[in-house]
């Protein structure tokens, strides 16, 4: 399959400033910029890397929120050849420093939550560390940096998309310890491209970006979709429903994606009603299971052609429920695969299964990583030698090419040597009217094997029991697959991402026994 030419994300930027200067690019409720004006700062910063000494192929962390000043550093990294690390502020100490140990990052910038982290820790792993909004002693700052006049000759650097790595992104842990995977300019340029026409994006669409860009959906589906479509972007630093909704009102915005926990809560605003939501026209969701129920009320409430999708950090996207698509294809499936990406359903040595069959996603695309860093043997088990990626993640694929998602392969609990589908189960428990949210994980016993343990978010001011749930579930499953255990629980462990995190649910389940 001949790929089409893609720009670098440096390149990107580049032509849609050349086009259209003047046209506004980014509002972070800080700043607005232009394109002319976002453009003219990349180069500036880009030149304050080259003082800081960021050559081409050196890693430069960024742990920001979404803000102007980190889409400016994701072009500046790119523009002088280096490698962007970005990550959650949130993330505490160990985190921290396992992915600027690991990555080998020369500079990070950071913000004032990094107080919370252990500064001088952090700072004992790279050569430079700039403050970003705020002043620290001793330390460089952004604005700082912003002000100088720089006389050193810019290098010349043109990425090729293919095989130049734009980012390392850490995958979140949520089944072990984070990995460094290595994501090329085109997998995100082109994800962006395919996404938005798709999406019938253009020039004239305002896309509110909720999702953090330190996450693959936040930077592919969104930050470089809106670049490359010349689009506006709307920059939401901390999420609130009431913000989200305000700001969509308030500018005007056209393009929402986000996380299907996002849309529930905008959904369940009381002030809902209030808001002129008419500028909507589409988005996705995706990152995580998006119950029928929440798909088709954003379609009907909020008056949005909303899509699904599915996607990994290792590919990007991967496939999309199509724009013109209807009635079961929107609401049970996540699409189909999305313009360069080829899709099947293997079983467990990695033959394809005929269509309907529950087996393991794997993909093939311009998307794929270029591998684990430092990590060539987990590479080896997750690509093979033709290409194919194993995603992990469980599926079946219909005779138009729609794919349903089943769950992940790693979550799915035998119990006494029957498979059980955790995803089947919270499918159904999210439509029990009290339920708010719920997490189907598999605890070890002795006898069974694994044992199914249901862990509910019940609504406000709701009480339940575990043969409420049950008595609601016998009817539609085998006895083997109802919880033989439920535990009420104020939160379910998520990451920024919105994916729920079932390794620590997994955990404190266990310490709870």
């Amino acid at each position: 399959m001949a790929l089409e030419r893609v720009l670098s994300v440096s390149q990107l930027l580049e032509k849609t400033a050349e086009r259209t200067p003047a046209k506004e690019a980014v509002y972070d409720l800080v700043r607005r910029l232009t394109y002319g004006e976002l453009q003219k700062e990349v180069h500036q910063l880009a030149c304050a890397l080259v003082s800081l000494g960021i050559k081409e192929g050196d890693r430069v962390g960024v742990s920001l929120p979404n803000w102007h000043e980190t889409v400016e550093l994701f072009f500046a990294i790119s523009k002088v050849g280096a490698i962007l690390v970005p990550f959650n502020p949130k993330y505490r100490a160990h985190e921290v420093n396992y992915i600027l140990a690991n990555s080998g990052a020369k500079v990070v910038f950071v913000c004032e939550d990094f107080e919370k982290v252990g500064f001088e820790s952090v700072a004992s792993l790279v050569e430079t560390v700039v403050t970003v909004r705020y002043e620290k002693q001793g330390y460089q700052s952004f604005s700082e940096l912003m002000k100088k006049e720089y006389q050193t000759a810019f290098p010349s650097v043109i990425p090729d998309p293919d095989n130049d790595i734009f980012c390392f992104l850490y995958t979140s842990g949520t089944t072990g310890s984070p990995k460094g995977v290595m994501i090329t300019h085109r997998s995100v340029v082109q994800s962006g491209m395919a996404i938005g026409k798709s999406l019938k994006c253009d020039q004239d669409d305002v896309f509110i970006i909720v999702s953090p860009l330190f996450h693959v959906f936040g930077m592919s589906c969104n930050l470089m979709s809106a670049v490359y479509f010349q689009s506006k972007m709307v920059l939401l630093d901390k999420y609130h429903p009431h913000k989200a909704l305000q700001l969509i009102e308030q500018e005007k915005v056209t393009v929402h994606h986000a996380v299907p926990a996002m849309l529930a809560m905008e959904l369940q605003h009381p002030d809902f009603a209030a808001y002129d939501l008419s500028s909507l026209r589409t988005g996705i969701t995706g990152a995580s299971l998006c119950p029928p129920e929440t798909i088709q009320a954003v379609r009907d409430r909020m008056g949005m052609n909303l899509c699904v999708s599915f996607g990994t950090t290792e590919t990007g996207s991967v496939t999309l429920t199509p724009y013109e698509a209807q009635g079961h294809h929107v609401l049970d499936t996540v699409g189909k695969a999305i313009d360069g990406v080829e899709i099947r359903i293997v079983n467990e040595q990695r033959e394809p299964v005929p269509s309907g069959v529950t087996g393991e996603i794997a993909y093939r695309g311009f998307g794929l990583m270029k591998g684990y860093y430092q990590l060539p043997e987990q590479t080896a088990l997750a690509i093979d030698k033709d290409g194919w990626y194993y995603t992990g993640d469980l599926g079946t694929m219909d005779e138009e090419g729609y794919i349903r998602f089943v769950g992940r392969k790693k979550e799915m609990i035998i119990k006494g040597g029957y498979n059980i589908y955790p995803q089947e189960i919270e499918d159904v428990l999210r439509k029990y009217p009290k339920v708010r949210e719920v997490a189907i994980v598999g605890l070890p016993d002795p006898i069974m094997g694994e044992l199914v343990c249901a862990a509910i978010k019940l609504k406000d001011e709701v009480t339940c029991t575990m043969e409420e749930i049950n008595e609601f579930l016998r009817p539609q499953f085998a006895s083997y697959k109802l919880p033989s255990r439920v535990v009420f629980v104020e939160e379910i462990p998520t990451t920024a991402s919105g994916k729920i995190q079932k390794t620590k649910l997994k955990d404190a389940l266990m310490e709870s026994v």
